[in-house]
């Protein structure tokens, strides 16, 4: 199989069904919900922090585009949904906009890390050459 066969097919085999159930923010744990509430919520940042006025819909397809202010907007509404469900203190869109990044899901920081560690150089034992 050649590498980028090889490549495609992990990608394919990381398991996107698994549902997100937490973000990491900062070096702790935020657990999600997604309900109703946080589709409001998304709404509402869309319009309060984005200033566009997008039905949940809307903001599904640029979700599903990979926009990352949907990214954003959907997964605040559900950082907020989580807290209220587990009485946590909620993060305030600045503190969580301050600090998100992508790698904040637990799926996409593994899929980074596992591509990553494939893209650097490989060393043989006894080479003493610089892979640069």
């Amino acid at each position: 199989m050649t590498d980028k066969m090889q490549n495609e097919s992990e990608i394919r085999a990381v398991d996107i069904t698994r549902p997100l159930d937490h973000l990491e923010i900062d070096g702790k744990d935020y657990p999600l919900a997604f309900d109703m509430a946080s589709m409001r919520v998304a709404e509402d940042v869309y319009e309060l922090q984005y200033h566009r006025d997008l039905g949940f819909v809307e903001i599904i397809r640029k979700l599903a585009a990979g926009k990352i202010g949907a990214i954003m907007a959907v997964l605040y509404g559900a950082l907020l949904s989580g807290a209220a469900a587990t009485n946590a203190e909620p993060l305030t869109w600045g503190d969580f906009s301050d600090n998100f990044k992508l790698t904040s899901i637990p799926t996409v920081k593994e899929l980074l890390l596992r591509n990553v560690k494939k893209a650097l150089p490989q060393v043989e034992a006894g080479d003493s050459k610089d892979p640069q």
